[in-house]
């Protein structure tokens, strides 16, 4: 369903405020409240042992250096694994529990497949748990994550399908013709595609956006959301 998600442009940090600080981290989050940006992008998925755990790659490779899947942890291995300055995967709920009423959550939902591994589900209860459905936002590259959380919610929590020219997303679905299947009720395009994405008559939210000047003409082209590395570089841009 098309509506209005928005009712003014928003801000929101990339994994965090992951310029200055390890992404997907409470503190990466905490730096988001201290700068009082409007909302929060995060990562999720689940770990072996069945927790929702905050962490954007499948593997540790990138953020920890080492060749482990998340999905081969348990959360008790996970969490003594420092992925930079101290800091370790959280748990969503300690996110929820840190950020609370204060932020939008821009929820990433990671499905590798279309087979259900109850991530869905678990989110949307934990939402409901801590109260915070209305703060919330869910978003995938994958449209049958989305349809199976979008099932679970019924509706009542806005859906957005992301995409790109990335070669993990599959060829069929990097211009956002998965729109069709899953008629989000908002799109999140990457900058690249912003242009052509204005005319299909959603709400948009677009990524990665760390310029102040590419950053303003957006917004004047009518985008309704950005997610930027660097949200303290932006932040003046969405004070009034």
């Amino acid at each position: 369903m098309k509506q209005n998600v928005f009712d003014k442009p928003v801000l929101f940090g990339h994994r965090g405020s992951s310029f200055d600080h390890p992404e997907n981290t409470l503190d990466s989050f905490a730096a988001c409240l201290d700068l009082q940006i409007d909302g929060i992008e995060l990562d999720v998925q689940r770990c072996r042992s069945g927790e929702v755990v905050v962490i954007h790659d499948f593997d540790l490779k990138r953020v920890a250096g080492l060749d482990r899947r998340v999905d081969d942890l348990d959360y008790e291995e996970l969490k003594k694994i420092d992925v930079g300055n101290g800091q370790r995967v959280p748990l969503f709920e300690e996110v929820l529990q840190l950020c609370q009423n204060k932020v939008l959550y821009d929820i990433e939902l990671k499905a590798e497949a279309v087979k259900n591994l109850g991530l869905e589900r678990e989110v949307f209860d934990l939402l409901a748990k801590t109260g915070l459905q209305k703060q919330a936002l869910v978003s995938s590259f994958n449209p049958v994550s989305l349809l199976r959380f979008k099932r679970i919610c019924r509706n009542r929590i806005p859906t957005a399908l992301i995409y790109s020219d990335s070669p993990s997303v599959p060829s069929i679905l990097r211009h956002g013709q998965g729109r069709h299947l899953v008629r989000p009720t908002y799109l999140k395009p990457p900058k690249e595609q912003f242009e052509r994405a204005r005319t299909w008559n959603y709400q948009l939210c677009t990524w990665t956006v760390d310029d102040p000047k590419e950053a303003e003409v957006l917004l004047g082209q009518g985008a309704m959301a950005l997610i930027s590395n660097n949200p303290k570089a932006l932040r003046q841009l969405f004070s009034a």
